[in-house]
């Protein structure tokens, strides 16, 4: 069971999830090929990262030559460092699936980022994207069995429309919110990002895992945080959660 999200939902997606299992929700953004599901993701992480979110996993945009798909290059989100992930020209070094050539120095590179994060320095994990590939056991599948097997900070993959029920079912997934590029908004997404972030900074704290305090008392424009916990009718003794206001 999942959320297909729309602004028209009276409950937030996020909190809908965290109801219905108790876990930190994946939020699947979905679309045609073509649509943009990348740049979508990339405008709702511009907003995510802007509120001091540790971000780890990859982001994969995509080549276009002649009209057509014709390779990716691989982002490591928590670095910034990149590798040309594939290709349609031939190399016989490389992992051949579909008509795409993948580099193994890539594909290292990609599963290290895609390593079981620590809950103590990460806030929200990225997969861009799990397509057929996946499905078939390759280049990603072996890391998403053992990031959906252990419990996760909130994750965001893309998936095409058509594989969306097939992702869900492969990997069990029982606490995804589904964002539709075509009816869903950047700034309402992030916002149910930053929500759910904020429950598993919550959570971390009150199981003593306490995250990185954040280096200063408001974000740009001045909005407060909850900084003080005796203001907040807090005993000494009770963990302080900063929560920065979220805003664009």
């Amino acid at each position: 069971m999942y959320v297909f999200w729309s602004e028209r939902l009276l409950l937030h997606p996020a909190e809908e999830a965290s109801r219905m299992s108790g876990r930190a929700p994946v939020f699947i953004i979905t679309g045609e090929q073509g649509q943009c599901k990348t740049t979508f993701l990339h405008h709702v992480l511009g907003l995510t990262v802007g509120a001091n979110v540790r971000v780890r996993g990859i982001i994969a945009p995509g080549h276009v030559r002649d009209g057509l798909r014709s390779g990716f290059t691989l982002v490591d989100l928590a670095t910034g460092e990149h590798e040309e992930l594939c290709s349609i020209d031939p190399d016989p070094r490389c992992e051949v699936h579909g008509r795409f050539y993948f580099r193994p120095e890539a594909l290292a590179f990609g599963r290290r980022a895609l390593a079981p994060p620590d809950p103590r320095s990460t806030d929200l994990l990225v997969v861009d994207e799990v397509g057929r590939f996946e499905l078939q056991g390759a280049v990603w599948a072996d890391q998403l069995d053992r990031l959906v097997g252990h419990p996760h900070p909130p994750m965001i993959w893309t998936v095409r429309r058509r594989l969306l029920h097939t992702v869900v079912e492969r990997w069990n997934i029982q606490n995804a919110v589904v964002v539709d590029v075509g009816s869903a908004s950047v700034m309402a997404t992030a916002d149910a990002v930053m929500d759910a972030v904020w429950e598993w900074r919550e959570a971390q704290a009150f199981s003593r895992v306490m995250p990185a305090a954040p280096q200063a008392d408001c974000i740009a424009g001045g909005s407060p945080v909850l900084a003080d916990a005796a203001a907040a009718g807090a005993s000494q003794n009770s963990p302080i959660i900063l929560r920065r206001c979220y805003s664009p």
